[in-house]
């Protein structure tokens, strides 16, 4: 199953943190600044949204920040039910 495009506006609604960097080959391709979109579930497992591709991606790090595993999410509404079931929210 294809990965549904997640809008930039329904992460950051749903409390994404955006990171700006600075990457000129980035930018010489897309037209924009590179920048990291994210969310903190625990310690060790974040979602990351993708600006490019306009997914997300579920990952699990070890203690030194190596991913060491990931998952994709399909659909808007799979990324709101794993929200819920990290936060109680």
């Amino acid at each position: 199953m294809a990965q549904d495009k997640i809008d930039y506006r329904t992460v950051i609604n749903l409390g994404f943190n955006r990171e700006d960097q600075t990457d000129n080959v980035f930018f010489k391709q897309y037209g924009f600044n590179w920048f990291i979109v994210t969310k903190k579930l625990t310690k060790k497992i974040y979602l990351d949204w993708d600006c490019t591709t306009r997914t997300v991606t579920l990952k699990r790090i070890h203690e030194d920040h190596n991913i060491i595993g990931s998952l994709n999410i399909e659909s808007s509404q799979e990324l709101e039910d794993i929200i819920k079931f990290f936060t109680n929210k």
